[in-house]
């Protein structure tokens, strides 16, 4: 069996090696990636990737278009002359904004094996049960094109679903995507919740239960696989929100793995990292000389497992953007909530609150979905507000005379942000999982994924808005920053 060579670059980006030829997977070259100067993610741990001591590449492989997978500014630190492959099922917009800067890019069909050199490589679609903004992301599985054993499979941002290949699929390695990315106590997350549930269905995240779900789907597709290890988490935002995530140092979490395993050893891996299998009982691990550790740009916490608090919610919500509300974003805001209102309500989560009744013991009239807007009126202070909330029985959102407070106590879910901030989404300045992981926050009553933060990942995604997501890589480019 040919040995097969894995680099961590960190975060979700990786170096596969097997025979003679290389292929950088999800490349972040940069230390850090993001849309504006305003807030950047920051690789961490921090490491610095030498472009020019890279070793030659047969082939870039680009499993979707989310910001920390799909990064022009590390694709045009490359030979012009690179092979770039995504799965059919990219987003054209992604595909044109690599045409624009001379790149040429092959599609290749999910589940379609393609030669690189000496390997086989299968773009492997995730899951049925993937939500809107990840069922067009594809794993990778990598193997040596004369075996039918062994290689490397990648998972990205989505469910595994093992491809059904000639001998099957039989990794040494795979790489599981750790995305729970829990803040630290008193924080809140995306996708976290402004009201204090503390029911089965809001469960406390602890070790064990993300190591479950960060492996069991592994488990589950390769009983026999050898080794795994983990993506996904690696960054810290600036300016800073909190220190790194929780659970988020791979290697005790490999330690407390690979304790609880009886078959498999889970590797915890770190920046410039490499290991080497032989021949899937041996692994070997060496230092990668084209990526040297490097000082983060400010100091970062680690994570405080044992600590214990809750979000003030009473804290300030600084806006990323400092600039004054126009009558013309007022109004970009107001039209776009009313294109929004029919999509809300057949999504997920409007069919959930059209069956939200009661909320707080208290009978909910037709006003079922609030946005609470700092800083839309022409005075542009931060601490202020309007309230547009969703009317279900005409479709429309209308203007209501609440303060944060009031929504929270009476309309059954809603976001909370700065208007200054949602222009700058409308506007392709930021993306908008930018602004929910820093400035957003939100309430809800049903499944996370079918949340309003949920709702609005699909609603802003690339599919669905282009001309937004064309703007956003135009803007990247501008960037003084790399």
């Amino acid at each position: 069996m040919s040995p097969a060579s894995l680099t961590f670059l960190g975060h979700q980006s990786w170096l596969v090696e097997i025979g003679d030829t290389r292929v950088l997977v999800d490349p972040v070259l940069t230390d850090s990636f993001g849309h504006s100067d305003r807030l950047r993610f920051e690789i961490h741990p921090a490491r610095q990737v030498v472009v020019e001591k890279m070793p030659s590449l047969d082939a870039v492989l680009v499993t979707n278009e989310h910001l920390d997978h799909f990064h022009l500014n590390s694709l045009d630190l490359l030979p012009p002359e690179t092979r770039i492959l995504m799965p059919r099922m990219m987003p054209k917009v992604c595909v044109r904004a690599l045409e624009e800067a001379g790149r040429q890019v092959e599609l290749v069909e999910l589940g379609a094996v393609q030669r690189i050199g000496a390997v086989d490589v299968v773009f492997v679609p995730g899951g049925p049960d993937a939500p809107m903004w990840e069922n067009r992301v594809a794993s990778v599985f990598v193997r040596h094109a004369e075996e039918r054993v062994g290689g490397v499979f990648i998972q990205s941002d989505t469910s595994i679903a093992p491809p059904s290949l000639e001998g099957g699929c039989d990794p040494d390695i795979v790489v599981a995507t750790h995305n729970g990315q829990v803040p630290p106590a008193g924080h809140l997350g995306a996708f976290d919740n402004m009201l204090p549930l503390g029911s089965a269905d809001f469960a406390e995240v602890t070790g064990l239960r993300l190591l479950h779900g960060v492996l069991s789907d592994v488990v589950a597709s390769f009983p026999s696989v050898r080794y795994v290890t983990f993506s996904g988490g690696g960054y810290v935002q600036v300016p800073a929100k909190h220190g790194e995530f929780l659970w988020g140092n791979f290697e005790q979490l490999a330690g407390i793995a690979s304790r609880l395993s009886l078959t498999t050893r889970v590797l915890g891996m770190s920046p410039g990292q490499t290991v080497l299998v032989d021949d899937g009982t041996e692994v070997r691990y060496s230092q990668a000389e084209w990526i040297d550790p490097a000082e983060p740009s400010r100091p970062v916490a680690p994570s405080d497992k044992e600590a214990v608090a809750e979000p003030d919610l009473s804290e300030p919500l600084l806006p990323l953007f400092d600039e004054q509300l126009t009558d013309e974003d007022r109004a970009l805001v107001e039209s776009e909530l009313q294109l929004m209102a029919p999509l809300l309500m057949q999504a997920n989560l409007g069919r959930h609150l059209i069956t939200q009744n009661t909320y707080l013991d208290k009978p909910v009239g037709p006003h079922r979905f609030a946005v609470h807007l700092r800083g839309f009126d022409a005075s542009g202070e931060a601490d202020d507000g309007r309230t547009f909330v969703l009317n279900f029985n005409n479709g429309r959102f209308e203007e209501q005379p609440l303060d944060l407070r009031d929504c929270l106590f009476s309309v059954p879910s809603g976001i909370d942000v700065n208007a200054v901030d949602l222009v700058a989404v409308l506007r392709g300045r930021i993306h908008i999982w930018e602004l929910a992981v820093s400035r957003m926050r939100q309430w809800y009553l049903c499944e996370k994924m079918d949340s309003p933060v949920g709702f609005l990942y699909g609603y802003y995604s690339e599919q669905v808005r282009p001309e937004l997501a064309a703007e956003l890589y135009r803007n990247v480019r501008a960037l003084a920053w790399r």
